[in-house]
């Protein structure tokens, strides 16, 4: 998709439908079935009680699972990054290579801090229902907020007030088109989200008590 809106001459879209919509719509459904499966469903379904029956700590099980998680976001991350340089270039649509790269980097940090979000939940309880019920749901939430705020982009400006709810509002994509330098310090939020909420959930796994 991203290919061929930067092919079909329409850069001007990139920001307003993938980066706003596509992208994290599509990223969202991945971490919430994922973040999901890590920890809590494979204790609810039994399956952890014979992986700890190795000689395995908890600690290795939860710091294996986290590099998994963080690693399929940024692969996915650096494939579109590539993705964006390689199209622009065949189709001269005018984006920086620094701008692509500070698109990618925003975006990843907005599914790290989402991700966070899921592995947390994945970490507290035992059971896929209520990681759905929390994670999942915040995930979601966060997710249909920053869509109803985009349309403040599409002439209904009283939805603007909307896009400070959830913290995608953090992705500032309009300040990395614009050159500028706040999105940095917004992005670093996301990654302190991100880094804490993981680590929460890594120390909440390793210290609880697993119906084995």
């Amino acid at each position: 998709m991203l290919g061929q809106l930067l092919s079909m001459d329409m850069a001007a879209l990139v920001n307003q439908m993938y980066y706003n919509m596509l992208m994290p719509s599509v990223i969202s459904i991945y971490i919430i079935i994922t973040g999901n499966k890590l920890l809590a469903n494979q204790v609810d379904r039994g399956s952890m009680a014979y992986i700890l029956s190795a000689p395995i700590r908890r600690t290795t099980v939860v710091t294996t699972q986290a590099i998994y998680f963080i690693g399929s976001l940024a692969a996915t991350f650096l494939t579109t990054t590539g993705t964006f340089m390689m199209v622009n270039n065949m189709a001269d649509a005018g984006f920086a290579n620094d701008v692509i790269v500070y698109l990618n980097l925003g975006a990843f940090m907005v599914s790290l801090a989402l991700a966070g979000i899921m592995f947390a939940a994945s970490g507290i309880f035992n059971l896929s229902k209520n990681v759905m019920g929390t994670g999942g749901l915040l995930v979601l939430a966060f997710l249909i907020i920053a869509i109803v705020g985009s349309f403040a982009d599409f002439g209904v400006p009283d939805l603007k007030p909307v896009q400070h709810f959830t913290i995608l509002s953090l992705f500032d994509i309009k300040n990395i088109l614009a050159g500028g330098s706040d999105w940095i310090p917004k992005i670093a939020v996301l990654g302190g989200i991100g880094i804490g909420t993981i680590t929460l959930g890594g120390l909440s796994f390793v210290k609880k008590d697993l119906p084995l």
